[in-house]
């Protein structure tokens, strides 16, 4: 019997419409469909701004995106945009749909663009007859909870698949384009080519956030053990007044580059790459760091830690949890400015930064 009976899907579409590191996160199901089924073609819809996840991956044939911005042209033009995109997906005539969001934009898909079998997850939130009589398949949701990576994965057990998550990494490739004119900025930042610890403190969310005085803390002791540090940060107004305000608190700022808002998320996967080690939060760039296998120190404030870890990574987690007490990550107003992170001691991750180093 061949992988998944006889369905041997030949062309996959794969939807995920979340953030940047959500959409890295699906790069393992993409590598399984790949080894389950090695002649397949696998293509993503996925926002446009999270492309670059994807962009230079082998594994997916073509990457379909959805602009949140057509929204401001009008309705006659977000027509017009969603129109196109339908016809250019119904015109590749997927065998299989696997969606992995609660996004209604599945649903509409898996009825109106021909394919033969679909797959969503069977959300309670979507507990209606327009959802489950959409899909072909719909695949239970865990009473405890699993790594984002495992559950996808379970989508395949559909199609009498039973893939060990262990077996499939993430996958971030790095364009060569992308490391020339990171380091033509990192040279033009003072670095002289010695190994480097990357530093990324900022976050999407700021609850997510460390001090910024724990992070000057933590820099200056680096820096007095001999470390160079690369600090980046996101073109962001918030992320640069927090890269500012480490850079005022250090009392020793000669071996720290910031180049903080000034590279892309390609450059940026190429600074992760080219590091001896990676200091971060919960965020995208510890996805990137995780997928590039660099070492590092990730901090967990008040996330779902067990389904967001770092998947198959060397990085140490700590969780702030540990020293205090978090509320649910479910109570959290996203707009806040309370750092929760703020009860992790600099000790704490001097001596897991020390201990991977070593």
């Amino acid at each position: 019997m061949s992988a998944g009976g006889s369905f041997i899907p030949q062309r996959v579409l794969v939807t995920k419409f979340r953030h940047h590191g959500d959409v890295l996160l699906t790069t393992p199901l993409i590598r399984a469909l790949h080894h389950y089924f090695p002649d397949v073609e696998v293509d993503a819809l996925i926002y446009r701004e999270t492309e670059d996840m994807l962009r230079h991956n082998p594994l997916v044939a073509h990457r379909w995106t959805v602009d949140r911005n057509w929204k401001k042209e009008g309705v006659r033009a977000q027509i017009k945009h969603e129109w196109r995109l339908w016809r250019a997906l119904k015109a590749r005539r997927y065998d299989l749909l696997i969606h992995l969001t609660e996004s209604w934009r599945g649903a509409v898909l898996a009825r109106g663009s021909g394919v033969t079998r679909s797959i969503a997850f069977d959300y309670p939130r979507r507990d209606s007859f327009f959802w489950r009589n959409s899909f072909t398949d719909l695949a239970p949701l865990p009473e405890t909870p699993r790594h984002n990576v495992a559950l996808q994965l379970s989508t395949l057990t559909a199609l009498g698949l039973t893939p060990n998550a262990e077996d499939f990494p993430l996958s971030l490739n790095i364009d060569e384009a992308a490391r020339a004119s990171f380091l033509d900025a990192l040279r033009r930042a003072g670095w002289q080519g010695e190994p480097y610890l990357l530093i990324h403190p900022g976050a999407r969310w700021f609850f997510k956030c460390w001090e910024d005085a724990s992070f000057a803390t933590l820099i200056d002791i680096l820096i007095l053990r001999g470390h160079t540090i690369v600090l980046t940060g996101a073109p962001d107004a918030r992320e640069t007044v927090m890269a500012a305000n480490i850079l005022a608190q250090l009392k020793n700022k000669t071996r720290v580059h910031s180049l903080v808002g000034q590279l892309s998320l390609a450059e940026l996967a190429a600074a992760i790459g080219s590091a001896q080690f990676f200091i971060g939060v919960d965020s995208v760039p510890m996805h990137m760091a995780a997928a590039l296998q660099i070492p590092g120190v990730a901090l967990f404030g008040p996330s779902k830690v067990h389904e967001w870890l770092p998947w198959q990574a060397p990085i140490t987690v700590l969780k702030a949890s540990d020293w205090t007490t978090l509320p649910h990550p479910d109570s959290i107003d996203t707009a806040t400015t309370t750092r929760y992170l703020a009860a992790i001691p600099v000790e704490a991750v001097l001596e897991a930064v020390l201990e991977q180093i070593a």
